[in-house]
């Protein structure tokens, strides 16, 4: 579904169906089972509205909503109506953040201290010749890397840190790499308030080539410290510190986690069981990345040097 015509077409030649220009002509000729919203990041919310109001469980792909003030009424009748929603966050399947969690039940990891992740795509010319051309425009779009990328992180963060309230403490969107009204680096410091502290990174930055983009991880207890790093052959390789010495293993990758997560997602609602993340999860995070927008906005030394387009309404 997309409103401009050569999108749509493009759309329809890729997936090999009917195209439609909006959300619920799509909806009322199709009747689907489920829905997985995704799309301009301005229209996300309209999208999610109708599905409530039509009472379509459904899927919901990051960033969810250019802006959280956009999101929240449809996000507050979602929940209110207890319609089905499944906020689609990969790094939920990754095989390191389980990991992390069990050593947290189970006593092994300690008191968290440190959580840090990087996300680092290609370079933003890459949409520009497909249907999310819009992605550079941040009036459709809300930003850069961090608009697209930084929910990732924000959402592992929120998960290691658990529910004490989040206060930035630090923030830069650089455009100083490829010159756009975007930022193709991103960088959040979070802190809650029991002095857990999270760094999260998104970037535009990774050079092309033969590889999409690099995600490191890395978790600190007071008992041991896990990382996620990629060797040389693109295989993430988790490594585990504890007192008994290094441990290695596998990891996977976003490749498998999105997939994996989709079907989780639509497996619960075949058997009619509830699902987390939701779209109540969603709304959370993008109040963090807005924060941390302002916080960088806030400042000239913060942001730019370029000057980036305007914030969401």
């Amino acid at each position: 579904m997309d409103a401009e015509e050569a999108p749509r077409k493009q759309l329809e030649e890729v997936f090999g169906c009917q195209g439609f220009a909006a959300a619920r002509d799509c909806l009322d000729s199709v009747s689907p089972d489920a829905v997985l919203v995704a799309g301009k990041h301005i229209e996300m919310p309209d999208h999610v509205q109708a599905c409530v109001e039509m009472r379509i469980p459904f899927l919901i792909d990051k960033p969810f909503a250019d802006s959280a003030a956009r999101l929240r009424s449809s996000a507050e009748a979602c929940i209110h109506e207890n319609v089905f929603s499944a906020a689609i966050l990969p790094n939920r399947a990754s095989r390191v953040v389980g990991l992390v969690q069990r050593m947290m039940s189970e006593g092994t990891f300690g008191k968290p201290i440190l959580c840090s992740n990087r996300l680092n795509n290609g370079p933003p010319t890459r949409y520009d010749p497909t249907p999310s051309y819009w992605q550079n425009d941040s009036t459709k779009s809300g930003g850069g890397c961090w608009a697209v990328e930084a929910s990732h992180g924000i959402d592992t963060f929120l998960q290691f840190a658990g529910n004490s309230p989040i206060s930035v403490v630090g923030a830069v969107m650089s455009n100083a790499l490829h010159g756009r009204t975007v930022e193709d680096i991103g960088l959040g410091i979070l802190r809650n308030e029991e002095g857990v502290t999270g760094i999260v990174e998104s970037g535009y930055s990774y050079p092309s080539g033969v590889r999409a983009g690099d995600h490191f991880f890395r978790f600190i207890g007071t008992k041991a410290s896990v990382f996620e790093r990629y060797d040389k052959h693109g295989t993430p390789i988790i490594e585990v510190h504890t007192e008994q010495g290094i441990d290695f293993q596998e990891g996977n990758g976003h490749g498998q986690s999105r997939p994996a997560e989709i079907a989780r997602a639509l497996a619960a609602i075949e058997a009619g069981n509830s699902f987390a993340p939701t779209i109540g999860d969603a709304l959370r995070i993008l109040e963090v990345q807005d924060a941390v927008y302002a916080f960088a906005r806030a400042n000239p030394n913060s942001n730019g040097p370029h000057p980036l387009g305007p914030p969401p309404p």
